[in-house]
């Protein structure tokens, strides 16, 4: 038995909706891109100043930075937070994209492939930042209470 279909011209609100989503796809990359640029630009920050404390402070370090927990959390904060900064810099690294102009679909393909690619080396660079702030964390609450 056939099939029947209906078609029927969609509604300017079912328009909007579309040409909207439409828009948004083709900003994502932008909007990844500048999130990226924001966390390399936190995390040089909270570097810059963390190196800028331990400078001042070189004369004579507090007690608490001798211990274990102080030392490799800090260490490893550290560490994280390079990581989270190479990672963001994939992000907003030009990279060749290759498609076929006149197919809608290679170009659909690329758009995707593109966008989980940012999106990917985004939530890592993230993810490493947020265990970072964790173990800076630890570092702190440790001087806090020891120091």
């Amino acid at each position: 038995m056939p099939k029947v279909l209906f078609i029927r011209e969609e509604s300017p609100a079912e328009k909007d909706l579309r040409e909207w989503f439409a828009a948004q796809k083709l900003e994502s990359p932008k909007a990844i891109e500048e999130a990226a640029r924001l966390l390399i630009g936190l995390i040089t920050g909270l570097l810059g100043a963390l190196f800028g404390v331990l400078t001042v402070s070189a004369e004579k370090l507090p007690g608490y930075l001798a211990l274990p927990l102080v030392r490799w959390a800090g260490v490893a904060a550290v560490a994280l937070w390079l990581f989270s900064l190479l990672t963001a810099l994939v992000v907003i690294m030009p990279r060749r994209w290759r498609y076929a102009p006149g197919l809608p679909q290679s170009q659909e393909r690329t758009l995707s492939a593109l966008l989980s690619h940012k999106a990917s080396w985004l939530t890592a660079s993230v993810c490493l930042f947020g265990v970072a702030v964790a173990l800076l964390g630890v570092v702190l609450v440790t001087a806090l209470l020891l120091g």
